[in-house]
């Protein structure tokens, strides 16, 4: 009698657990603020890419000027990055938390350097550190 009762309670017990998981799981939350968000550009197939203060220090993003040398534009190498149809690119920072995507030519690197044929013009500040999570947050990779 006893192994009978044994065997109804672990028989009753699977039942019940593989029950509670045969349906669906629907994923409900709400975030309620978000680190990042990206806005549309009229004219432009690539937005703006808006940080708040704690997402700016969480990914240790930095900066850095376009300079000029020999009539070229020069920016940090860290700051190059190349998208999957092959055109190169940096990251522009017009105000604070506020980055938006800007096609370059490179004629060369030259090691922590690359020179430019074109891209923004000198003294603007391009990112140097955090240009991938940059990107993540543009393509939407990772929401």
């Amino acid at each position: 009698m006893r192994r009978k009762r044994r065997a109804a309670a672990g028989l009753m017990t699977v039942l019940l657990v593989s029950s509670s998981c045969g349906g669906t799981v629907t994923d409900k939350y709400t975030v309620s603020h978000e680190p990042a968000h990206i806005e549309e550009v009229a004219g432009s197939d690539h937005p703006r890419i808006i940080l708040e203060p704690e997402a700016l220090k969480r990914i240790a993003l930095q900066t850095a000027p376009v300079t000029k040398s020999s009539g070229l534009l020069v920016v940090p190498s860290a700051a190059v990055f190349v998208d999957p149809k092959g055109k190169w690119w940096v990251y522009t920072n017009p105000e604070t938390g506020v980055f938006i995507r800007h096609e370059i030519k490179i004629q060369r690197q030259a090691g922590d350097l690359a020179y430019l044929l074109s891209g923004p013009p000198a003294g603007t500040k391009v990112a140097t550190v955090g240009v991938p999570s940059l990107y993540g947050v543009e393509e939407e990779i990772g929401h």
